[in-house]
């Protein structure tokens, strides 16, 4: 709470948002929780809602807070909020799923024959592939944790890395042909 509270500038606010926050923590993350159905995604959910309360802060009389109209805003922000993560995690996983359909790393090397040669292939591309190439390559890290690297979405790396692999494939063809 003191993290999102940080994004509040006014005192009046950020006394309303604490009692927001202590009134319907539970509610919200119950909504989460009963449409995510996992632990770490309701919270993720419950944060992410509370960072749009902030943005409708100013609209949330101090009067209703209290008041089930308040109740039904919070609940109605969760359970929108936990819909829009669902949709967006299945996205990623059957992104995810496509990219690991696709040649695995050992099947690049092997096209390559050469592992100086696609080292310098890779040096070609520009700069955010080729950190994505090497961190999940040449270091075998997770999309999460290149992710965490990069400071980018796990989503982002995984597009990243489809997009740097094919790049790589039309380069690797273009030297094979010469």
């Amino acid at each position: 709470m003191i993290i999102l509270c940080d994004m509040i500038d006014r005192d009046e606010d950020k006394s309303k948002f604490a009692r927001i926050y202590s009134l319907y923590k539970y509610t919200m993350y119950s909504v989460a929780y009963d449409i995510s159905k996992c632990v770490e995604d309701a919270e993720d959910i419950v944060e992410e809602s509370f960072i749009k309360v902030i943005g409708i802060l100013k609209k949330i009389d101090e009067a209703d807070i209290e008041r089930p109209r308040c109740k039904n805003l919070m609940i109605t922000i969760t359970k929108n909020t936990a819909i829009d993560f669902i949709r967006k995690t299945e996205k990623e996983i059957q992104y995810i799923e496509a990219v690991q359909a696709s040649k695995s790393v050992e099947e690049l090397y092997i096209e390559t024959e050469d592992y100086q040669e696609l080292i310098a292939v890779i040096n070609e591309l520009d700069e955010k592939y080729q950190d994505v190439l090497r961190f999940r390559l040449l270091h075998h890290l997770t999309a999460k944790e290149t992710g965490r690297i990069l400071n980018v979405t796990e989503f982002t790396v995984n597009t990243r890395f489809m997009r740097a692999k094919s790049m790589l494939n039309e380069k690797l063809k273009g030297r094979k042909n010469k």
